[in-house]
């Protein structure tokens, strides 16, 4: 958008320029000048922007900032290993055990990762800290030779190998082996303690800055290890010859092992809470070693002080989208070279480093492995939210954009479909009103559909009490499905100390036990915020007793509540009441009318321990089933179809209207305690199976109301008969509904009559029950036929005169016959009269007046009585 602006402005700006020159004056708020952007990424594929020509004409400017970054030794894995966990694991402690003192930053996939790499290494910390000290020499002073296999074991060279015997540093990253890479990822809950010696080591591949890098690049081209060899001696302060010192000048300046210090091990991912994630920056005491243990959190967010090597697994696990079924899935799945470049360049912030990658260089090098950047998020997330915000710009073909990267062709048909759903298109896929609206809220469409829903609703039910509270829980709930779910189970990784402790076996035992404990504490302390129609709903209870509370860091400790979920969660919810109301001024149709903003939060502010009263949470189910309406749920009782595994599964089964597979709804949701016929759900997870989160209960009606696209209706049925509605002032008839692609039969719904001469039949027949006017419910033991004569064939000549006669001004409503006698009060008289036996049509003068009396009232004030019982 902007590469279009710029070229609008160019030219608004010279023809000015133009004007100014000729001796014009132009009103200096008038003034435009030429725009200019600049584009910064750390990551950015150029590409992508300079070669399409449809963004820019000319080429623009590509400006490398060089980051300040010292020199980064690489160093590849010999072979590509399945479990990168153990691999890291191994790694760690033989950085540790053999070289110099440094913090060690360690990448792997996902929390659950973390947590268990974090106590692994603690465990090994404390098994190591309380074995006595080795002896470092005899007892007259002398020191033990050096081992030439432990100088190879700290620069993690294999000497056993052919490559190495006669050139220790000539393979810089080649892979000498043919053996498959394998991508499998290891399973974190089943890995063994592993020992620290490996017998297949790492070749070494440079990658710095400079030229002569620091550590080992002085070795190139050495043919013996007599070097290393001296290094080591003089670290030991063993004597060593003229030839070996002056061989080992630079490895002296790495400094001597750490391997008798603790381990300082630390977690680091986005669900951490901030307290937590800040360790990593304290000074780390003397004695100790900082060990990192991250997701791709620490890749380019962040630099951590004091970091010297980088173990990198080369894995990362990527939240994948499936468009065709609305199923998203966390998948295991190699960085691309960006990433690796990014990681490495975590060893090289504030000095030399080394970053060993568990991969190997041949690995590395195959581009469907490693590719070369990330792919784009366009490219993995659902587009429904650019397709709409496009549209209110007016670009209606989204599919000509010039997007920098194009979104794929079936996640543009398939945010199409969504928005016709939601009802933000129409069929010619312009943009409805509803549809302007939702372009106004800074969120997913499905998410203003909820919120616009909710207002509509409450707009048409004038002199609803608690309508500001009820919109006070619309805006939160809009706010919970933005983000995920802040209730969390802590872990007991994060209160681990480097004290000594119980053996690991009773330790496991132990945590267990805490753990479960903990779960039933945790459980017991939700009760106080669950609501178990909706999930959305229980988050916005505990959102409501948040921001009401004294103290919201120990509110969130004894509730095991994420704090800066729950603190972003509060600022949308003030920030979508804040754009309600200023949009309330440019739009009748969604404006809010029942107070303002300060109502709104005195209602959400007061009363905090009460929830939502039922009916209420009816109102706030709609909207969000107005939201999701595509992704509804029908509970399955059957065990047909299905493995053994999963028959023991314990949660509730579900059969999804876009999936063929079975789907469990998750049993930490609060609709769990009673799983309901019908759900929508706003995520589906696959993992080991096809699990829902963000859970509502929905009623059957529901889903006809805000889902009738997806739904299929018979013919009109003749049981039960058609009927006159005085509210709407309309005639409807019954139909079999079926919903989805697995033809789910729904409860009867009716539908307004579309056949003229069909309305006019069942409108007659309810006029003269005394549906329309109820004066004639008093001359029913008057009339010479049963009014349901006029349902049938038209062989009475009364029935003949009277259908014709209102077929020739199509009265089918209240509101047309009122118009029909504004301009012929005696209309239909006589076609009446003769529906009345003759001794009793003296009186029809009398029902007459009182007749066109009640014609000009509404269907509230005909019937108050029917309408008292339904709001009720």
């Amino acid at each position: 958008m902007l590469s279009r602006v710029i070229k609008a402005r160019k030219f608004v700006y010279a023809d000015q320029q133009k004007q100014i020159r000729s001796g014009m004056k132009i009103d200096p708020a008038d003034m435009v000048s030429q725009l200019k952007v600049v584009l910064m990424s750390a990551t950015l594929q150029l590409k992508d922007f300079i070669s399409n020509r449809r963004l820019f004409d000319v080429i623009p400017p590509a400006v490398e900032v060089p980051t300040r970054q010292f020199p980064v030794t690489v160093h590849f894995a010999k072979r590509t290993h399945d479990d990168y966990l153990a691999q890291a694991y191994k790694k760690v402690l033989s950085i540790h055990k053999s070289l110099p003192p440094g913090g060690i930053l360690v990448f792997v996939t996902g929390q659950r990762e973390v947590d268990y790499l974090c106590k692994k290494l603690q465990r090994a910390s404390k098994r190591q800290s309380g074995k006595k000290p080795e002896m470092v020499g005899d007892e007259d002073g002398s020191r033990p030779e050096i081992e030439e296999k432990e100088i190879f074991e700290a620069y993690d060279i294999d000497r056993t190998e052919p490559e190495h015997q006669d050139d220790i540093f000539s393979s810089y990253g080649e892979d000498e082996t043919d053996d498959e890479v394998n991508v499998a990822s290891s399973d974190a809950e089943t890995e063994s303690e592993m020992d620290t010696d490996s017998d297949e080591e790492d070749s070494v591949a440079h990658e710095t800055a400079e030229e002569d890098g620091p550590v080992l690049s002085f070795l190139k081209g050495a043919e013996s290890s007599s070097v290393l060899k001296a290094s080591f001696k003089a670290i030991s302060g063993q004597p060593e010859t003229a030839e070996e010192a002056s061989n080992a000048t630079i490895a002296e300046k790495s400094g001597p092992s750490a391997s008798r210090a603790r381990l300082r091990v630390l977690p680091l991912y986005a669900m951490l809470p901030a307290s937590q994630q800040l360790r990593v920056f304290h000074g780390i005491p003397e004695g100790e070693r900082l060990v990192v243990v991250a997701t791709n959190v620490a890749e380019t967010s962040l630099t951590i002080p004091g970091i010297t090597y980088v173990v990198d697994t080369g894995k990362e696990k990527v939240k994948n989208y499936d468009h065709a079924t609305g199923m998203a899935s966390y998948e295991v799945q190699w960085i691309s070279k960006a990433s690796a470049s990014q990681r490495a360049g975590r060893a090289g912030r504030t000095g030399p480093g080394h970053c060993y990658r568990l991969y190997s260089g041949a690995a590395y090098s195959k581009d469907d492995l490693f590719p070369e950047f990330t792919e784009p998020e366009i490219k993995k997330m659902p587009v429904e939210g650019i397709v709409l915000m496009l549209k209110s710009m007016n670009i209606d073909k989204v599919e000509n954009f010039p997007f920098p990267t194009p979104p794929n062709k079936e996640s543009l048909v398939e945010a199409q479909r969504c928005l016709k759903i939601l009802e933000a298109v129409d069929n010619q896929e312009k943009l409805t009103s509803m549809g302007k609206a939702m372009a106004q809220y800074p969120m997913s469409p499905r998410h203003s559909r909820l919120l616009l829903t909710i207002i509509k609703m409450l707009k048409s039910q004038e002199g609803r009490a608690r309508s500001n509270l009820i919109l006070g829980y619309a805006t939160a709930a809009a706010s919970a499905l933005s983000y995920t779910n802040p209730f969390q189970v802590q872990s007991n990784t994060d209160r681990e100390t480097n004290e000594d402790g119980p053996d690991p076996e009773h330790k496991d035992r132990h945590e267990r036990k805490s753990q479960k404990k903990l779960k039933a504490m945790v459980r017991e302390a939700r009760k106080d915020f669950s609501i178990p129609s909706s999930d959305a709903l229980t988050i916005s209870h505990a959102l409501r007793s948040f921001e009401c509370s004294k103290n919201r860091v120990e509110f969130c400790r004894d509730y095991s509540l994420h704090l800066k979920t729950m603190e972003e969660m509060s600022k949308l919810r003030k920030q979508l009441l804040r754009l309600i109301f200023n949009y309330s001024k440019f739009c009748d149709e969604f404006a809010w009318n029942f107070g303002g903003s300060q109502d709104v939060e005195h209602a959400w502010g007061s009363e905090t321990n009460k929830k939502p009263m039922l009916n209420e949470e009816e109102i706030l189910g709609q909207g969000i089933c107005a939201g999701w309406a595509d992704r509804v749920a029908k509970k399955i009782n059957t065990f047909s179809g299905l493995s053994k595994e999963d028959r023991k599964v314990r949660a509730a089964r579900y059969q999804s209207c876009a999936l063929n597979d079975i789907i469990y709804l998750n049993r930490s949701s609060s609709v769990a305690q009673i799983p309901p016929d019908y759900v929508v759900y706003s995520e589906l997870l696959n993992t080991k199976r096809s699990y829902m989160y963000g859970v509502t209960s929905v009623k059957p009606g529901w889903l006809l109301k805000y889902a009738s696209s997806l739904c299929t209706f018979s013919a009109p049925l003749e049981d039960p008969k058609p009927y006159y509605e005085p509210q709407n002032d309309q005639v409807y008839c019954y139909v079999s509904p079926i919903f989805s692609r697995h033809n789910w039969q729904l409860p009867l719904h009716s539908l307004p009559i579309k056949d003229a001469t069909r309305r006019v039949q069942i409108f007659a027949w309810a006029l003269l029950k005394g549906d329309v006017l109820p004066c004639l419910r008093v001359v029913q033991k008057f009339l010479a036929l049963s009014p349901s004569v006029v349902l049938g064939p038209a062989s009475q000549r009364r029935v003949g005169d009277l259908l014709s006669r209102m077929s020739k001004k199509t009265i089918y409503s209240r509101a047309a016959l009122r118009d029909a006698w504004n301009t012929d009060p005696d209309y239909l008289y006589p076609e009446i009269q003769a529906w009345i036996q003759d001794k009793y049509q003296s009186q029809l003068g009398a029902i007459w007046e009182q007749m066109h009396q009640e014609v000009r009232l509404e269907g509230r004030e005909l019937f108050p009585k029917r309408f008292k019982k339904v709001k009720g």
